[in-house]
């Protein structure tokens, strides 16, 4: 009980906590990322960090957008338990879902379906869904002014927009030859 009454943060610190946590989410992203990079100069090798810099600065920007008191907790139990299963499918099948394979899984009958629940599948939503989703559902968001919580949010929001144009100043060209040439690199987000 005692550490549950200490999981307590403020409204800033939860977002970037949640930006560091979504970020290692997407670290089969990253890994593919860098393996199709290969560093072999300087250049490849900043280019190759900034990759998680970049992602971590989206996820900053898109949670200082929609972390809002009554939405933040259901939003990102949904976002943990989606994230789980989207991970399950591609750490173990190599799958990428998308929208297609979505709208398949909905078509197909029930039997079929039932088919794609294994012990696996379950253990893995459990470990890498469920307990995360409850220990941010655990959190307590100590609330502040709200005049200072908007500003807060719009220095973050601002924070990691600049990040991203600055690294895009430099690797835009490297950017764009990777999502280019890999299309499906943007899939694997979940």
């Amino acid at each position: 009980m005692e550490i549950i009454k200490k999981l307590q943060c403020n409204d800033s610190r939860f977002n970037l906590c949640c930006a560091f946590f979504f970020t290692l989410i997407n670290s089969l992203f990253i890994k593919r990322a860098w393996d199709i990079i290969a560093p072999d100069s300087i250049h490849s090798w900043i280019f190759a960090i900034s990759v998680p810099v970049v992602l971590f600065s989206a996820w900053l920007s898109l949670f200082n957008l929609i972390n809002f008191p009554w939405l933040r907790k259901p939003l990102l139990v949904i976002l943990v338990m989606g994230c789980a299963v989207n991970n399950y499918f591609m750490f173990t099948c190599g799958a990428v879902i998308d929208t297609h394979i979505v709208s398949n899984v909905f078509e197909t009958d029930s039997h079929n379906a039932s088919r794609l629940i294994t012990p696996q599948l379950l253990l893995w939503i459990g470990l890498a869904g469920l307990v995360p989703a409850l220990f941010l559902s655990a959190i307590k968001i100590l609330p502040s002014r709200g005049w200072y919580t908007l500003l807060i949010r719009l220095v973050g929001v601002l924070a990691g927009l600049l990040i991203i144009i600055l690294v895009a100043s430099v690797f835009y060209r490297d950017y764009a030859s990777l999502f280019l040439s890999y299309k499906n690199m943007v899939k694997i987000l979940p």
